[in-house]
């Protein structure tokens, strides 16, 4: 059944994305892509090392036991090339590679399962706070620009409404300790027994959230720092592409298309790697202040040649750490 979901929120994205090209003019289309030329692929390429890299270090910070050197940084790059690669295939908000990095974590350098599951989990709540901040300036940007209708307006406002209700109701689950309290009502059911194990799992990593985010509230700081940088390198990304390709934007400007982006990705995590919705998110939201519907297009596009260099990029080293399509199945998760 999981199967037949993902194949059709992949047919869901292949349609948008067919959709949007019709009402591109191709040619135009063509001529902005190829003005990027080899230098300008380069450019991109190192804009999203530094990219990728800020989101590295904020998750670094997030893992107490690991000194933050560039040994350890270097690890999690790759780690995290790795995990983040198999997260851009599957439909799971994120996750599909994160059993993946704590399983490298553990095989490669002795790293418990326990402590990278809930340095990945904490990693993401900095990574959502700083998405919800960084949304909300993206949001004040386009209530000022009239290049947008109202309509428009009241759809994005709705999208940061729900990424900072989102990003709130998964700070309180662990601060609050939500999931050993659930453990607690379950408890008392005759098959608990049965569950005893993951019962003292849970409680475990609740104990971990509810250490980090009480003895540790600087380093959480400093990790929605590192993810904040992520998002703002984004914007650089995109300012460098609508330059490359003859369509320089304010850096306000850049930063409503970035954000709204950014908002669209994470609300439709359900559709593998964004297909179809990052394209009609650039489409739309660059067409409206370039007034070229191309060059929205020609972004997203050139985006996602970078993505899939990267994707290349982490496969192959996805192979030298003997990764296999199975390796989530094979798990040893024995140690929880």
């Amino acid at each position: 059944m999981s199967k037949i979901i993902k194949f059709l929120f992949l047919l869901f994205g292949i349609g948008l994305l067919v959709a949007v090209t019709y009402q591109t003019d191709l040619t135009q289309l063509a001529r902005h892509i190829s003005a990027i030329g080899l230098f300008g692929v380069a450019l991109i390429l190192t804009v999203y090392i530094l990219y990728f890299g800020a989101d590295v270090l904020s998750w670094q910070i997030t893992m107490v036991k690991i000194p933050v050197t560039f040994l350890w940084f270097g690890r999690l790059y790759v780690v995290r090339m790795i995990g983040e690669a198999y997260n851009n295939l599957t439909p799971t908000a994120s996750l599909g590679g994160e059993p993946i990095k704590a399983w490298l974590l553990k095989s490669n350098w002795a790293i418990p399962l326990r402590d990278s599951a809930s340095s990945l989990v904490i990693a993401k709540t900095a990574s959502m706070f700083s998405l919800s901040l960084f949304g909300s300036v993206g949001v004040l940007f386009l209530f000022q620009s009239s290049a947008f209708a109202g309509e428009q307006k009241s759809i994005a406002l709705g999208g940061l409404i729900f990424i900072v209700f989102s990003s709130v109701i998964f700070f309180m689950m662990q601060y609050f300790r939500f999931s050993s309290y659930l453990v607690g009502k379950i408890s008392s059911n005759r098959f608990a027994g049965l569950l005893k194990k993951a019962f003292s799992t849970i409680e475990d990593i609740d104990k971990r959230f509810d250490v980090f985010y009480r003895e540790h509230s600087l380093r959480f700081g400093f990790a929605c720092l590192a993810a904040m940088a992520n998002w703002l390198i984004g914007v650089v990304e995109v300012f460098v592409i609508l330059y490359l390709i003859g369509y320089p934007l304010s850096l306000a400007e850049v930063f409503i298309i970035e954000s709204l982006v950014q908002l669209v990705r994470t609300i439709t995590f359900f559709v593998p790697a964004g297909l179809g919705t990052q394209e009609g998110a650039f489409f739309i939201v660059v067409g409206a202040l370039t007034g070229v519907s191309s060059a929205g297009l020609a972004v997203a596009l050139i985006r996602r040649f970078r993505e899939l260099i990267w994707l290349a990029v982490s496969f192959l080293l996805a192979i030298f750490y003997s990764v296999r399509p199975r390796t989530i199945s094979k798990l040893d998760f024995k140690e929880l």
